[in-house]
C-alpha cells in the first residue's frame, strides 16, 4: 500500500457489539483488535466513544446495547 505524505491515515475498521460481555469491539485490518466498555471498573472505560459507537452500529442496523437517553442531547436510534 502506497503511504500518502498527509498526516492521516486510513484504516479499514471492523466493529461490533458482544452481547455477552457488552464490550463493543473494535478491528483495524492487520494492526489491532480492541475493546471499549461503558463500565466505569473497567480500564477499557470510555463512554463517550462507546455510545458513538452504539449509535453507529444503530443506525447501520447492527446489534448494539441499550442507549440510555442523555439530557440535551437529540434521541438516537
Amino acid at each position: 500500500m502506497a503511504r500518502d505524505a498527509g498526516k492521516t491515515a486510513r484504516l479499514a475498521v471492523g466493529v461490533w457489539y458482544n452481547e455477552r460481555t457488552g464490550h463493543i469491539h473494535v478491528a483495524a485490518t492487520g494492526h489491532f483488535i480492541s475493546t471499549v466498555s461503558d463500565d466505569p471498573a473497567s480500564k477499557r472505560y470510555h463512554p463517550n466513544l462507546y455510545r458513538k459507537l452504539a449509535t453507529a452500529l444503530c443506525d447501520m442496523g447492527k446489534p448494539y446495547p441499550p442507549l440510555a437517553p442523555v439530557k440535551g442531547e437529540p434521541e438516537t436510534c
